[in-house]
């Protein structure tokens, strides 16, 4: 007699474990690169300019944003380093 499922369930779990494989080779490649996006170097801008009216850094996000919407996880992070970076006294941009 064929028993269906002592098939399908070593297909299944080989089939989810490339998947999985797959797309976290996927977000380590998109995390390398995130630098070098236009959204990240947009944000880290305007977080550079934010510190001119508020050295403390606690409203970048409003002033970049503001309620229209909300900021993506490369823009939350290029405004984070903008304030760190704008607090070490480094002026260094992002990279090009």
């Amino acid at each position: 007699m064929f028993n269906f499922n002592a098939v399908t369930r070593p297909f299944t779990a080989s089939l989810v474990t490339s998947a999985l494989l797959c797309l976290s080779f996927n977000t380590h490649v998109q995390a390398a690169d995130y630098k070098n996006t236009r959204a990240y170097k947009d944000a880290f801008t305007c977080g550079k300019e934010s510190l001119q009216s508020d050295p403390s850094g606690n409203s970048t996000v409003s002033y970049c944003i503001g309620n229209s919407r909300d900021p993506s996880k490369v823009e939350l992070q290029a405004f984070k380093d903008a304030v760190a970076t704008g607090k070490n006294g480094n002026p260094k941009k992002p990279s090009k």
